[in-house]
């Protein structure tokens, strides 16, 4: 019987195919889906608009998100802010440092726009609207539940109370105001809401200012 040669029992590496992801155009593919998400919504929105927005070839992006759908929740992914914890000396200070984060993040990013888009698809496209509330709305209510507890460990928040009903306040005022009526919310608007608010949860009924 013949002997096997070292060389033939060493395993050589394969080489890996393909160019490594770059991160920066990863970064500026995802980045620019969900600025042109925001401003056409789901349906006015195709892989070739935002290869050419985001400067590369199309063959790039379909190699990273085969279809739209692949392409949005992996927008919606990235685009999403992450949750600064709220540190504030009292309940009534945190509930309006939550409105301003809420406005922020909903308005100021376009999301709210994103998501009546998502809204329309959702019978068509229902992981989507999924996503959104997954990574977007989700981290935030779990927040406010959070600052409720606080408060009724402070004293200072009725222990009756229901963080979701209060969340849902909150999320329909903000979505009421700029959605439906198209205004924009200031600082005086900010500080009624939260004086609503805060009448409906305090343990101690709020003196008129």
């Amino acid at each position: 019987m013949r002997g096997v040669s070292p060389a033939s029992t060493t395993s050589t590496p394969v080489a890996a195919r393909g160019r490594p992801r770059h991160p920066d155009t990863d970064r500026a593919i995802l980045q620019t889906a969900f600025r042109l998400l925001v401003e056409t919504g789901y349906a006015g929105l195709s892989i070739e608009a935002v290869a050419a927005a985001a400067g590369v070839a199309k063959t790039t992006l379909y190699r990273r998100y085969p279809t739209k759908r692949d392409l949005v929740i992996a927008a919606l992914e990235n685009a999403t802010s992450f949750v600064t914890p709220i540190e504030a000396a009292d309940t009534r200070a945190a509930l309006a440092a939550f409105v301003r984060q809420a406005i922020s993040a909903m308005v100021e990013t376009g999301a709210i726009r994103v998501l009546g888009s998502l809204l329309v698809e959702d019978a068509r496209e229902p992981d989507l609207l999924e996503v959104f509330r997954r990574r977007l709305l989700d981290p935030r209510r779990a927040m406010f539940e959070t600052i409720i507890e606080r408060g009724v460990e402070r004293g200072d928040v009725r222990p009756d109370v229901n963080p979701l009903i209060v969340t849902e306040m909150i999320a329909g005022a903000i979505f009421g105001h700029h959605a439906i009526l198209g205004r924009q919310s200031d600082e005086a608007w900010i500080q009624a809401l939260v004086d609503h608010v805060w009448a409906a949860i305090a343990a101690v009924p709020a003196e008129p200012r």
